[in-house]
């Protein structure tokens, strides 16, 4: 969520925002660093030492999916909504909000936008973030469908899939890096070896 805020800061105030190491640090750095602690914090406490007793059912294709403390409904509320449903929804409008203010920039507003230094890291972006939303996106929408009155089973068939479907973001980030990151393509498999050809000084005998 906060990576695809940032973008906003990375394209349009990276001058005022970005001018110095201290506010480097504090921007880019520092909220990287706390998102990162709070999430490591969350899981290594809920998951290895829970307040509960956690069942583990072999006959059913989530056997372990289900930890205990999802029972526990203000951590589960907590988990799905501000670390599942909130995350992606976020990172959904930031994106769109991105793509939307960057045509603005570019075909309608009169400020001057440097369009072609952006477009690159706009393109990287938006590829990496639509990768992540058209697989965690629909699973989080589900979640949050089946948290209102009456629609506890909505999606509960493929919503199971889409738990593990997940995982494969990790998988096929690389790929959609080396789609929009050209300067990581190994040049030496796509192109030929050019042939050396020697020039050398024509010698002709004379003829006695």
């Amino acid at each position: 969520m906060w990576t695809s805020f940032e973008r906003h800061i990375l394209v349009f105030y990276r001058r005022q925002l970005l001018n110095t190491k201290r506010k480097i640090f504090f921007i880019h750095y520092l909220p990287l660093i706390i998102i990162s602690l709070y999430l490591i914090g969350f899981y290594i406490g809920v998951i290895f030492f829970p307040s509960c007793q956690n069942i583990f059912y072999s006959n059913e294709l989530e056997c372990g999916s289900y930890p205990c403390y999802q029972d526990i409904t203000w951590l589960n509320t907590w988990d799905y909504f501000v670390n599942g449903v909130l995350c992606n929804i976020s990172e959904a409008f930031f994106s769109i909000a991105l793509l939307l203010r960057t045509i603005w920039r570019k075909f309608i507003s009169t400020s001057h936008f440097q369009w072609k230094k952006y477009r690159k890291m706009i393109i990287q972006l938006l590829s990496i973030s639509a990768l992540s939303l058209s697989i965690n996106l629909p699973q989080a929408l589900i979640i949050f469908l089946q948290s209102q009155p009456n629609m506890s089973n909505f999606g509960s068939t493929i919503e199971p899939y889409l738990f593990y479907l997940t995982t494969y973001v990790v998988l096929f980030l690389p790929f959609i890096c080396l789609g929009v990151l050209p300067e990581l393509w190994p040049q030496s498999f796509f192109s030929h070896r050019r042939c050396r050809v020697a020039v050398v000084p024509m010698t002709t005998a004379a003829c006695a």
